[in-house]
């Protein structure tokens, strides 16, 4: 008997595919998302190009794999004039309006009760503490309100699925608040973040505006040297360069130098073919530590690629559910869930065997995964990468492989993601009733935090799927295109509080 919350993932999946089928056109895979990201362009061929540097400081890069490179945004930021305090917020409204036939028989009414609320993330400096009436600032910083009260304008301007927040709600905003004396003032996106920033003075600010234009770090050269690994410099001109990489669904991956000028503007310098391939397996439950370096395959056929990238995932996956039921069994989680823990363990395991027997059936034999080795975490932790890995990726994943299951070319594809589907949609529903207990052992403020982290995942993984997906690999495989897959991330993220 499927419990209640797989059933209601599996709801949500019909009426999601019924509607992307309904307004895209599911059989032509070579639709193009880069407008929808402002992501860098990509490149067909192979080689390199280069762009004029001249007037920089030619001094020798430095690994942008250290410590300082992993600031936040909110911890490295420098902005001018400077700000009394910071914290990134996250407010949602409006209830999902529904008919007693609707979606998992959910019946909301429009009673003038627009359910707004408000959950703050990290926080840095001390908000109002130079305001001429602290707390007459402090009263304004809790009611702060960002989205229009009239359910037509929230909608209009704020839609759900662009704050990427998983909620029964139809509005969402994510954004930077920040005081400076008596002034309040927030930052929702890229320009304004560049407005409060002021000039990019520090290696966060820079590396947030190159990594916001889908450039990517690498810091896996000790495990696989075919990936560069990740370099950073200062310019003359108060810019920065970074050597990153690049990479789109099924197609090769690019060792790039960028260049980052102090007011974010970011400009490619040259781009290199480093031989290797990009696979589409970007959802599934994925351990702390695993090297995805080591999953990207070299001169393979892109299909054979692909389910190598995937054979490896779920592999990793085997290793993430062992850990996470000893983590919980530590932290006294009810047998039920530690039960449904080792069985997903074991379908994890022939997940593996079935994608690896179709890696080879195109040709490309998969690599073992490399995971570093684990160390005790708080609930806490331990409740953000479920939130992440599991509520986030792996609910999406279950989603393609139901699309994949019906729309794969390839026979032998469907037959295997018939099998995956099922038990991936049991896997996401554990991921929810895993975070259903372990924030019933946290406080209201870590809940927050939750909350916002997987509006991040959920942001993160909106960027990946940008990334154009090769025809061959969306035909055989069964994958959508970038515009089919931002689609169904869009529609998906509505239930996700209800799942």
């Amino acid at each position: 008997m499927r419990r209640p919350t797989e059933l209601r993932l599996r709801h949500a999946f019909a009426d999601i595919l019924h509607a992307v089928v309904a307004t895209t056109a599911l059989t032509a895979c070579g639709g193009s998302a880069a407008d929808v990201n402002g992501g860098a362009s990509s490149s067909s061929g192979g080689g390199s190009s280069s762009g004029s540097s001249s007037g920089y400081v030619q001094t020798e890069f430095t690994s942008l794999c250290g410590a300082d490179a992993n600031k936040t945004l909110l911890q490295g930021m420098n902005p001018s004039p400077a700000v009394d305090g910071a914290k990134q917020r996250y407010e949602q409204a409006f209830p999902i309006l529904t008919s007693q036939y609707g979606q998992g028989g959910v019946v909301k009414t429009d009673d003038g009760n627009d359910a707004w609320s408000a959950n703050d993330g990290e926080k840095v400096g001390a908000l109002c503490s130079k305001a001429s009436d602290p707390s007459a600032c402090e009263a304004k910083i809790a009611g702060y309100r960002v989205l229009p009260p009239d359910r037509d304008a929230c909608v209009a301007e704020y839609a759900n699925g662009s704050g990427y927040g998983p909620t029964s709600l139809t509005c969402a905003a994510s954004y930077i608040l920040f005081t400076r004396g008596d002034e309040i003032g927030v930052a929702r996106n890229k320009g304004e973040i560049a407005g409060l920033l002021g000039t990019v003075d520090t290696l966060t600010e820079a590396l947030y505006f190159a990594t916001a234009a889908s450039y990517e770090k690498s810091c896996n050269a000790g495990i696989d040297s075919k990936l560069p690994e990740s370099q950073w410099r200062q310019t003359s001109d108060g810019g920065w360069d970074f050597q990153l990489i690049t990479s789109q669904c099924g197609q090769n991956i690019y060792a790039v130098t960028i260049h980052v000028d102090a007011s974010g503007n970011v400009s490619e310098l040259s781009r290199t073919d480093t031989g290797q391939s990009q696979g589409c397996a970007i959802a599934g439950r994925r351990p702390d530590g695993l090297s995805l370096a080591m999953m990207r395959s070299t001169g393979g056929d892109m299909i054979g690629e692909h389910f190598a990238a995937m054979a490896a995932l779920e592999a990793a996956s085997v290793v993430a559910f062992r850990r996470l039921r000893r983590d919980l069994e530590r932290l006294g989680a009810p047998r039920e869930l530690l039960d449904r823990m080792r069985v997903a363990a074991r379908d994890e395991i022939r997940h593996a065997r079935a994608t690896a027997r179709l890696a080879k059936k195109f040709g490309v034999t998969p690599r073992k995964p490399e995971i570093a080795p684990h160390e005790e975490r708080s609930a806490l932790e331990i409740a953000r990468e479920n939130a992440r890995e599991g509520c986030v990726r792996e609910t999406f994943g279950a989603l393609v492989a139901h699309l994949q299951k019906t729309r794969a070319s390839d026979a032998d594809v469907r037959d295997t993601m018939n099998a995956i589907a099922d038990e991936e949609t049991e896997h996401a529903a554990l991921s929810w009733d895993i975070a259903a207990w372990l924030e019933s052992t946290l406080t209201a403020e870590e809940r927050n935090l939750l909350a916002l982290e997987r509006r991040a995942a959920f942001a993160l993984l909106a960027t990946e799927l940008a990334a154009d997906v090769d025809p061959r690999v969306c035909a055989a495989t069964g994958v959508p295109s970038s515009r089919e897959a931002l689609e169904m991330l869009s529609r998906l993220e509505p239930h996700l509080i209800a799942a």
